[in-house]
């Protein structure tokens, strides 16, 4: 039974609130490694570099930090939770019909 319902379950339907939780419980102070993929193989220059950090502060309500992180930051958190709003909706219409 559960896994009938996963299987129907849109994916993006868990990977967007996944990606926002875990940005919000990260600690950019703890000096963990850098997950950029540009960075760690030697290329300093990345666009989405501070990114994570940037949603971090924003969805903790320190928005001058997250605009100072990446610029798209705010952008992206709105985007991300219209998506999944979006996305919500669809899956409930979906599951409604059946």
């Amino acid at each position: 039974m559960i896994f009938t319902f996963l299987k129907k379950l849109h994916l993006e339907l868990l990977a967007w609130p996944a990606g926002l939780i875990c940005l919000f419980f990260l600690d950019p102070a703890a000096g963990q490694p850098s997950l950029c993929l540009f960075k760690n193989i030697g290329i300093p220059f990345c666009p989405g570099c501070g990114l994570g950090h940037g949603i971090h502060f924003f969805l903790h309500g320190r928005w001058q930090e997250a605009v100072h992180h990446h610029w798209l930051a705010p952008v992206t958190v709105v985007m991300l939770i219209y998506r999944t709003v979006q996305v919500a909706r669809f899956q409930y219409a979906e599951f409604k019909l059946q």
